[in-house]
């Protein structure tokens, strides 16, 4: 089994789309679908299911990149120790929702870089279905989710805020008059929402 075998399965499975792992690594796609044929085939056991133009990990390729992304780090620590630097290096994986991250992430971001320059930081956006396999393989390191309440077995969930839900409407907009907004009120109305990956 080959390390850069297991560095771009690792990517593939952050990114579930062999396009932009291709382009994160600078390969030819089809190199990348070839590396993971060649892990596949020496594991004996399918990484990804493909359906139309979505990638979904499986229970296998679940289970091979907690491993992965341990080998990962075994790695970076490896480097870090024999170079003998002070800095920690690394990456984290954090699931946020891109409105949660476009408000909050920049300036913490710009906080953790300060500390620590040499950590890669890797944003998705969130989806918590399937949080918990997410944060208990290793596949994700930390989340922030948007949400009334929410029970995952094994993972250690802490509420850091509240925050009031907003609606936004054009000036024009019939609801706009309305001092109080009731939920028969939207009826019939066109709601955008944000979506998750």
């Amino acid at each position: 089994m080959e390390f850069r075998h297991l560095r771009t399965f690792t990517v593939v499975a952050d990114k579930l789309s062999f396009s932009k792992a291709a382009e994160k690594l600078h390969m030819a796609q089809s190199s990348v679908s070839a590396q993971i044929g060649l892990l596949e085939e020496e594991l004996s056991l399918k990484l990804f299911d493909r359906i139309g133009r979505r990638v979904i990990i499986t229970e296998a390729g679940i289970k091979l990149y907690g491993y992965a992304r341990r080998i990962m780090e075994m790695t970076n620590e490896i480097r870090s120790e024999i170079t003998a630097s002070e800095n920690v290096r690394g990456s984290l994986t954090i699931r946020i929702p891109d409105t949660l991250a476009t408000v909050y992430m920049p300036g913490v971001v710009e906080r953790f870089y300060k500390d620590n320059p040499q950590v890669k930081l890797n944003f998705i956006n969130c989806a918590d279905d399937q949080l918990r396999e997410e944060l208990n393989s290793g596949r994700i390191d930390i989340a922030f989710l948007m949400t009334e309440s929410i029970n995952l077995k094994e993972v250690k969930i802490e509420m850091l805020r509240t925050l009031d839900l907003v609606m936004v409407a054009g000036p024009a907009h019939s609801l706009v008059k309305k001092k109080v907004v009731k939920p028969d009120d939207l009826n019939q109305q066109t709601i955008l929402l944000s979506k998750t990956d």
